[in-house]
């Protein structure tokens, strides 16, 4: 009986097949009626021209986003399960993205970021037609778009640079099956990767990365072409270099070290003020015994023997 009504509801007159969706621009949000729908598609429209300026390569499809209310219907529309930790999932080759509802989403995720970083994937995807890009440049420049990056996730890689357990780039391939820490700092250095990429650079450079890897199909000579220097060399250098350069940083900012170093630091102002003002006060003792005070008024009045009294 339900089957028979829902056929009579899809055949009458005027009743669209697929009344949830509703294209605007390239993208499609579903459900189309969610609470958080209007806010996906501003996100959706404002990711896709800073991409398109990016990647010198505009959206040449249409994108749907599916809005997931709990862990069920997240794991449904993606058809797999993600680790604890994930929040959206971009399947390129439907060019389609799966996030969770903000209300579901896990804690210190943002509903705006997670958009762009999956909208990152479906475009940058769609700029080399499908073609592999290694995985640290797919995240890295997810979190470069989306604006992932915050104030203290300097201190992971720091700590990860000073037990020497930096991960090397070419790992990130397996990165669905890391956990907890060691996903979130696979996630940063390949931000701090794209980043020092983006920065090294000039900044069309990674369109023309692309337009020539379109042109050619290997990925290597791609590289080498537009950076003047070997892959494997490339990101060899950039772990050392990264070691290098966070080595010194846990001492500063790391957040237990800090405090120490500032308690020392106040420490060793306090004794060094006090020194200062002992040595201080000693000079004007000397001083004062040298060069006594002149009393000016002695040449006006001598007491009781004053030249004046005495007859």
């Amino acid at each position: 009986m339900l089957g028979f009504c829902l056929l009579i509801a899809l055949l009458l007159p005027g009743t669209p097949i697929r009344a949830q969706e509703q294209v605007r621009g390239h993208f499609i949000v579903i459900p189309a009626n969610d609470n958080y729908a209007d806010s996906a598609y501003t996100y959706l429209n404002y990711f896709e021209k800073k991409l398109t300026t990016l990647l010198g390569s505009p959206l040449d499809t249409t994108v749907t986003l599916y809005i997931a209310h709990d862990d069920e219907e997240f794991a449904r529309d993606t058809g797999m399960s993600l680790p604890d930790w994930g929040a959206g999932m971009a399947i390129m080759e439907q060019n389609k993205i799966v996030i969770k509802s903000p209300k579901a989403m896990p804690v210190g995720k943002s509903y705006g970021e997670l958009i762009g970083h999956e909208l990152t994937h479906i475009m940058l995807n769609r700029a080399v037609n499908g073609h592999w890009l290694p995985r640290w440049l797919h995240e890295g420049l997810a979190m470069y778009v989306s604006g992932e990056w915050h104030i203290g996730q300097d201190i992971l890689v720091a700590r990860a640079a000073w037990t020497e357990n930096l991960l090397p780039l070419s790992s990130m391939e397996d990165l669905t099956t890391f956990r907890g820490p060691k996903a979130n700092l696979a996630y940063i250095e390949s931000y701090l990767a794209v980043s020092r990429l983006m920065k090294q650079y000039d900044p069309n450079i990674l369109a023309d990365l692309l337009s020539t890897y379109r042109q050619n199909l290997d990925f290597y000579s791609s590289w080498h072409k537009i950076m003047g220097q070997d892959y494997i060399g490339w990101i060899s250098k950039w772990l050392t270099d990264i070691s290098r350069q966070y080595h010194l940083f846990i001492f500063i900012f790391d957040s237990e070290m800090f405090w120490i170093i500032v308690a020392v630091t106040f420490i060793i102002l306090f004794a060094w003020k006090k020194r200062q003002n002992a040595r201080t006060k000693r000079r004007w003792e000397i001083e004062e015994k040298l060069h006594p005070p002149d009393d000016s008024y002695k040449q006006y009045y001598d007491g009781f023997y004053d030249e004046e009294n005495q007859v």
